[in-house]
């Protein structure tokens, strides 16, 4: 017998999605400057599907390659400031700073200065998914059992020891949570990006498609990109219930 919670689970978010379906209907019927009926997008990528895989490609590249470094950099940082502390007074202001900063800002200045290619894309992508990862990464690798610890200490382990066997398996579900916000603020970065100074790309396909108050064109891009995220987050989830089995 299927348990209550099972299908509250299910049945609540088709009730919620139910729900945004038939007042963006409404919205298309009664507001078409507004919105598009969803068959219209859904038409639209039919007609269309290279052209939105090509796009697609694009961005998901930057994506990956930014969140590759982004989330390298924030994991080794991570580690450096719980073992210096001097480290995470200097690292963190300035970790602040880039992420209270605008990426549309900045990627105008990263444009003039590395030019007309997929850099400025990969360093806002990797701006963007720099923060998260630090942040939770520091949290989980600073939050270890201290009865654990002090046995580790008891029995002379070195650094490295207490690292690979109690710091790092206690760290992964901040980790992995972090790794979780992390690529999904790589591709809104690299979709951001694309907002200018290419032609390439889903960002640039919404823009093309504003440009010519194409309502369609522009919602599926934008529908083709959250999709990706939630695959990119559906995988993370997966590699996450791989590793961490207790």
């Amino acid at each position: 017998m299927i348990r209550r919670e099972t299908l509250l689970r299910v049945v609540a978010p088709l009730l919620v999605f139910g729900a945004l379906y038939l007042g963006w209907e409404w919205v298309a019927q009664n507001l078409k400057s507004i919105l598009p009926p969803f068959a219209n997008i859904i038409a639209e990528f039919g007609k269309r599907p290279l052209f939105y895989l090509d796009n697609l490609g694009v961005t998901l590249a930057n994506a990956l390659v930014g969140f590759a470094f982004g989330a390298g950099s924030a994991v080794l940082l991570a580690v450096l400031m719980v073992y210096f502390g001097f480290l995470r007074m200097a690292i963190i202001p300035v970790a602040l700073l880039l992420n209270v900063t605008p990426v549309v800002a900045i990627s105008p200045a990263l444009i003039v200065a590395f030019g007309f290619n997929a850099v400025p894309h990969i360093i806002v992508a990797s701006v963007a998914a720099f923060f998260p990862l630090l942040i939770n990464a520091m949290t989980g690798l600073s939050a270890i059992d201290r009865e654990a610890h002090d046995v580790f200490r008891a029995l002379s382990a070195s650094r490295t020891e207490v690292f690979l066997r109690l710091r790092l398996p206690s760290s992964l579900p901040h980790l992995f949570a972090g790794a979780k916000l992390s690529i999904t603020s790589a591709m809104v970065g690299s979709v951001v990006s694309e907002f200018m100074g290419t032609s390439k790309g889903l960002g640039a396909t919404i823009v093309l498609a504003t440009n010519f108050l194409n309502l369609s064109q522009m919602w599926a891009a934008i529908f083709l990109s959250a999709l990706t995220s939630l695959v990119l987050v559906g995988i993370v989830t997966l590699a996450e219930r791989l590793v961490i089995r207790w």
